[in-house]
């Protein structure tokens, strides 16, 4: 039982808290004790002192002690002619080594006339060969410590019932709180995604909730993503195969194999296998086995050494090429993957603009714009086409539907905001390095 409530973080930290307040609580009260008992001590020192005095004073002038210097002092007298005979005490009994004793303070044991033992301070001091103690009784700083002592006491315990009180209601609704985040993920790990964790206030429990709740929210969508990648990469596959199944089907019933056959057979086989290489190409991209060093890089120049490597082979595919490039700050990016990212959008460009027209680059000074001629992106469709395998038009297009799902992959890992446009002669398309959203 006590194990299970120790490793509860809030009952463990307020036992701690309730310790550490104790342990400091006693601290305070030695350290109060020792100067309280301290300052009384000089208080009677001084008023030790003072008697002193008067009944030096009074002895001298009247070799009589009819008068107490105080009424709470006890004083004795030993002259020095006596011989210490006839000690002359007033109003307890010294003990009879005490003249011995060095000049000084010293805590001594009298007796009352009545016979009573009791504590006192005494000061010897020798004066005119006259040995003159005075003594006063410890009894009322005692009583003043015992009542002090009374004080700390009940007001420790009256303190930590209070604060015991206090941190137990906080820890317990603290653990109740952490109870109900424990539980949702619980529920979150069996699978039920859409488990959400709801607290009150603006603590850093509620932080850390926020925090799982923005978590659970990526992981749904992404368990959605991979659910309709799942589908459509059954759906794409599933073409394909059924066609190369039908056409080995046809081959086996048929005497003679020509190499036209053969041929369109690989290249269903090979179109089944990009599918493949594709997916598993953005996957390495996403988890970083594909990432290479980060450098920095001028805009500029990449603009014209992209231009020099995919300007002919535009050119060849009969469309024109333009480039134009702004001077700017070098971005940090993996330029590998940025050669990736340009080369899926002048695929792209190549497939839907309209042949002879014009495909514009621009580069810098913190973006890079591809612009062509072709049909544009249907608005309800901008969302869409960036998930993996996704066609607006499967059956006039062809391709698989997975260039700008990488390029919206490599746009994430520069921290770059991939931007859609329609214009009126075509598709603008452009990846912002420092815009924010």
């Amino acid at each position: 039982m006590f194990k299970k409530y120790w490793g509860m973080s809030a009952i463990r930290q307020a036992l701690i808290l309730i310790t550490i307040y104790s342990i400091v609580f006693i601290f305070c009260w030695l350290i109060s004790n020792f100067f309280i008992e301290k300052k009384l001590i000089e208080n009677i020192d001084r008023d030790l002192s003072y008697d002193l005095e008067g009944i030096n004073l009074l002895w001298q002038s009247q070799k009589s002690l009819a008068l107490r210097p105080s009424q709470d002092s006890y004083y004795m007298i030993v002259p020095s002619s006596e011989n210490y005979v006839g000690r002359i005490a007033e109003g307890a009994i010294f003990p009879g080594d005490l003249i011995f004793y060095e000049s000084g303070y010293h805590n001594v044991n009298l007796i009352t006339e009545s016979g009573e033992l009791f504590e006192a301070r005494a000061l010897i001091k020798t004066i005119n060969n006259n040995i003159y103690i005075a003594a006063r009784s410890l009894d009322t700083q005692s009583q003043i410590k015992s009542t002090i002592n009374e004080i700390f006491f009940f007001s420790t315990i009256f303190s930590l019932i209070v604060i015991t009180l206090v941190i137990s209601i906080v820890s317990r609704n603290t653990q109740v709180r952490i109870s109900k985040i424990e539980n949702s993920l619980n529920y979150i790990k069996s699978g039920r995604l859409k488990t959400r964790i709801k607290l009150d206030g603006d603590d850093d429990l509620v932080k850390v909730s926020n925090s799982i709740n923005q978590t659970t929210q990526q992981l749904e969508d992404l368990m959605g993503q991979f659910k309709n990648q799942s589908a459509n990469i059954a759906h794409d596959l599933k073409t394909p195969l059924t066609n190369l199944r039908l056409s080995l089907e046809k081959k086996i019933n048929s005497n003679k194999i020509s190499k036209k056959e053969i041929k369109s057979s690989i290249t269903q086989i090979d179109e089944i296998i990009n599918i493949f290489d594709t997916i598993i190409k953005i996957a390495k991209i996403q988890s970083g086995s594909e990432r290479k060093k980060f450098i920095k890089v001028n805009l500029e120049d990449l603009g014209h050494e992209i231009f020099e490597t995919y300007g002919p082979v535009i050119e060849d595919k009969g469309f024109k090429a333009h480039l134009s490039t702004i001077k700017g700050t070098k971005i940090k990016m993996d330029k590998d993957l940025m050669f990736i990212l340009i080369t899926n959008l002048i695929q792209n460009s190549l497939k839907f603009a309209k042949e002879g027209t014009e495909i514009t680059f621009l580069f810098g000074p913190d973006k890079i714009l591809v612009k062509d001629q072709g049909p544009g992106i249907p608005k309800n469709q901008k969302t869409k086409v960036i998930k993996p395998l996704y066609q607006i038009n499967k059956i006039d297009e062809g391709g698989l539907g997975l260039g700008l799902s990488m390029v919206k992959t490599i746009c994430e890992i520069h921290k770059a905001h991939l931007i859609l446009e329609n214009n009126k002669e075509g598709l603008t398309t452009g990846i912002w390095f420092n815009k924010k959203k």
